[in-house]
């Protein structure tokens, strides 16, 4: 038995270096996706300079060698997503500076910085970064190839991916609306294919999934409401009290509950902590269904279908993964389909919103999550 969540993954898109399209096909793919291309590295028109970096066109790419300055876009932007495709070396010192105030001097101040940086001694704001604001976990390597960066700016929410991997998820409040900047500081930076999509509310509402993630508690779930969540204790089978936190919410008679127990000193996954939970949960009525099996392989759980005699019915799943036991549960009237759903949409994400499920026919957790406030 091996948990589903009933929210299907999609699928990444998989092409990095694109040099091969022509000018044509290159404005095609992007009115197709509703991108606007900025340029496919033969032009810098839709581009004002700031600073001194000798920008130009060599070998169908925008690429800057010497010098510090900035491409800013002639328009300003609040909510949109952002593709480009890149190519560093080992010396580059580069981002995308989005939301930017000042178009004719941006800096980290002003704007937000999106770092493509490899070798920051400063790790915190290395490629994948928001720097000052969010780390990226891991650092991806860009050196001495194409890369795709994607930024995506939703109201708070600031996304970053670099090559399909998710490096960050936060929420942040400063910078509402302005220009988008390419940088060069140093080392060799080539941009290829530069293409933005401004968002609007039906736009983001039309890609929004009704799975609520919760990126710093490792789960995402579909709520009858909007939960709220208090501090618990925890009493291993071991006789460990762990620290926990639930999320809750009970209407019309029903509950629904979302149990994180730490246990950061203990093991990351452990079968005996798990099979005590789901003993524990069984003692509350009739167990008419009982199966076992790993959320993903090292990930032990099993789930569990409890009849009580007042005629409720209890659905409950139990995982373990990185030193966190997760409880999900439900007390309702048999049947009802908000429990069903509830208990079935339980999915385990990281601390960007990325499934950590990857054990499927194309190895690929499908896009991330939105990571809530």
């Amino acid at each position: 038995m091996k948990h589903r969540s009933v929210i299907a993954n999609g699928v990444l898109f998989a092409a990095v270096c694109m040099l091969g399209l022509s000018h044509e096909a290159a404005g095609q793919a992007g009115q197709q996706n509703g991108m606007v291309l900025l340029t496919d590295g033969t032009s810098l028109a839709n581009f004002d300079q700031a600073g001194n970096a000798n920008w130009h066109v060599a070998e169908r790419t925008v690429v800057s060698d010497r010098g510090a300055g900035f491409l800013v876009t002639k328009q300003s932007y609040g909510d949109f997503r952002f593709r480009a495709e890149f190519w560093a070396d080992e010396e580059t010192n580069s981002g995308i500076f989005i939301r930017c105030a000042n178009p004719q001097a941006p800096s980290a101040a002003t704007c937000y910085e999106v770092n493509i940086f490899d070798n920051n001694p400063n790790r915190g704001n290395a490629t994948g970064s928001v720097v000052g604001i969010a780390k990226p976990t891991p650092v991806p390597q860009t050196a001495l190839k194409w890369n795709v960066i994607e930024v995506e700016a939703k109201g708070t929410l600031l996304n970053v991916s670099v090559n399909g991997e998710r490096t960050v998820s936060v929420h942040d409040t400063k910078h509402a609306r302005g220009r988008i900047a390419l940088q060069r500081n140093s080392g060799v930076i080539r941009w290829h294919k530069v293409e933005v999509q401004a968002l609007t509310p039906a736009d983001i509402a039309e890609n929004a999934t009704p799975l609520a993630a919760n990126c710093q508690y490792g789960f995402a779930v579909i709520w009858p409401g909007q939960p709220m969540v208090r501090d618990i204790s925890y009493t291993t089978s071991t006789g460990i009290n762990a620290p926990a936190k639930q999320f809750y919410v009970e209407q019309n008679g029903s509950k629904y509950w979302e149990t994180v127990v730490e246990l950061p000193n203990g093991p990351r996954a452990d079968y005996e902590i798990v099979m005590q939970a789901l003993a524990e949960l069984s003692k509350k009525g009739e167990v008419r269904f009982r199966g076992f099996g790993d959320y993903d392989p090292g990930m032990p759980g099993g789930q569990l279908n409890i009849f009580q005699p007042n005629g409720r019915q209890i659905r409950a799943s139990i995982y373990m993964a990185n030193h966190r036991l997760f409880i999900t549960e439900t007390e309702a009237v048999a049947g009802e389909q908000a429990a069903l759903l509830f208990e079935q949409s339980i999915t385990l994400i990281n601390h960007v919103g990325t499934s950590i499920d990857r054990v499927n026919a194309q190895n690929d957790p499908g896009p991330p999550y939105d990571c809530g406030r």
